[in-house]
């Protein structure tokens, strides 16, 4: 949820993209946040709640502006992602908070905070891309403005996973995947593979063919399944 909020609001901030777009990302986070209140534990299931509420007033919100033919940002829009966003975070340091303390706990946060930027960012991508079949006049910007940023997002992700408990201990050996390093060697796959199909994503917006946009959500749809790679490979082997 929290990738696909930010990534939302990034791309509603350029006011290029048709309203229906925001239904969709709105709707797609209301089902989460839903899913997340029935498979929470007490301690955290108020947060839950606080998050399917306020996802659930963005939506209304999208839905009474569904004349406008472009979103544009104003005050309460970006108030409500703010509020959003917030209790997304609160909500996932609070699942973390429950197994870990000090500098352990920092730095599971942060990479849960970007993890969930990169999944949420690369399935945002995705569905724009597709979003172009009902919209096709709408220009590449903000799809290649998306693929730009997950890049980025990517990175960072990638760089948190190096931080001690890190990947490097699981394909040096000193941490046992269970594999005797394959898993280690298959996240290091996912993450050049990820890397890889984003920028062949932007790649092929540089083709001047209606395709070329097709292409592009083709390749979208493969760095969803590997960048899950570089964000669950993990969890499983330090769970």
């Amino acid at each position: 949820m929290l990738g696909i909020t930010a990534s939302t609001f990034f791309i509603r901030s350029r006011a290029l993209v048709g309203a229906g777009f925001f239904w969709l990302m709105s709707g797609v986070n209301v089902a989460f946040a839903f899913l997340s209140v029935i498979s929470s534990s007490d301690t955290i299931r108020i947060l839950c709640v606080s998050v399917f509420v306020f996802s659930l007033l963005q939506l209304g919100h999208v839905i009474a502006h569904r004349k406008q033919v472009k979103e544009k940002q104003t005050v309460l829009d970006l108030t409500q992602a703010l509020f959003l966003l917030a209790a997304i975070v609160v909500t996932m340091i609070a699942i973390v908070h429950e197994d870990f303390t000090g500098t352990d706990f920092l730095r599971e946060s942060a990479r849960g905070i970007v993890g969930g930027l990169l999944l949420g960012g690369v399935t945002t991508a995705m569905l724009l891309g597709h979003w172009y079949l009902v919209q096709p006049g709408l220009v590449r910007k903000p799809i290649a403005d998306m693929c730009r940023a997950c890049l980025v997002v990517l990175f960072v992700d990638i760089a948190l996973w190096l931080i001690p408990t890190s990947m490097i201990s699981v394909i040096r050996g000193t941490v046992s995947d269970g594999w005797g390093g394959t898993l280690g060697y298959m996240w290091l796959g996912s993450c050049v593979t990820t890397a890889v199909l984003l920028v062949a994503a932007q790649k092929a917006l540089q083709e001047k063919s209606y395709s070329a946009v097709m292409a592009t959500t083709g390749l979208l749809y493969l760095a969803i399944l590997v960048a899950n790679g570089v964000e669950l490979i993990p969890r499983a082997i330090f769970s």
